[in-house]
């Protein structure tokens, strides 16, 4: 029975992920409408920049393990996981020379749109 459950449980996780993203982005749509239409900027470009934060959570967690092997060098004492985002371990790892040219390219692109992001990232975190 606890088989069934879990079983259960566990599909309903995995169409709640699309469902939850689908209906997120429609809600989401209508407010960035109305903000438009309230010529609400500043508020537009806060929600973006929430969403990547967001995002970036919910990548670290779910796929740490293709991220070490992607982002960092093998052999790297670093690692993902749900406690801290993608732009800190980035920051962490370019410090002692641990990303990989993906990882680099990955952190040289948060850093043209944010200067400074991913060693803030680990800083506040305290990872560095």
């Amino acid at each position: 029975m606890k088989v069934l459950r879990f079983t259960i449980v566990f599909v309903l996780a995995l169409v709640s992920y699309p469902v939850g993203i689908l209906y997120g982005l429609v809600v989401m749509l209508f407010r960035w409408l109305v903000m438009l239409l309230t010529i609400d900027i500043a508020n537009i470009l806060l929600t973006l920049w929430l969403i990547g934060v967001k995002m970036s959570s919910v990548l670290n967690a779910v796929s740490a393990i293709w991220l070490k092997a992607w982002l960092l060098l093998p052999g790297s004492s670093y690692s993902f996981g749900e406690y801290y985002p993608v732009s800190a371990v980035l920051g962490l790892a370019y410090r002692h020379g641990q990303l990989t040219s993906v990882g680099l390219w990955l952190r040289d692109n948060l850093e043209i749109l944010d200067p400074g992001h991913c060693e803030r990232a680990a800083q506040r975190h305290g990872l560095i």
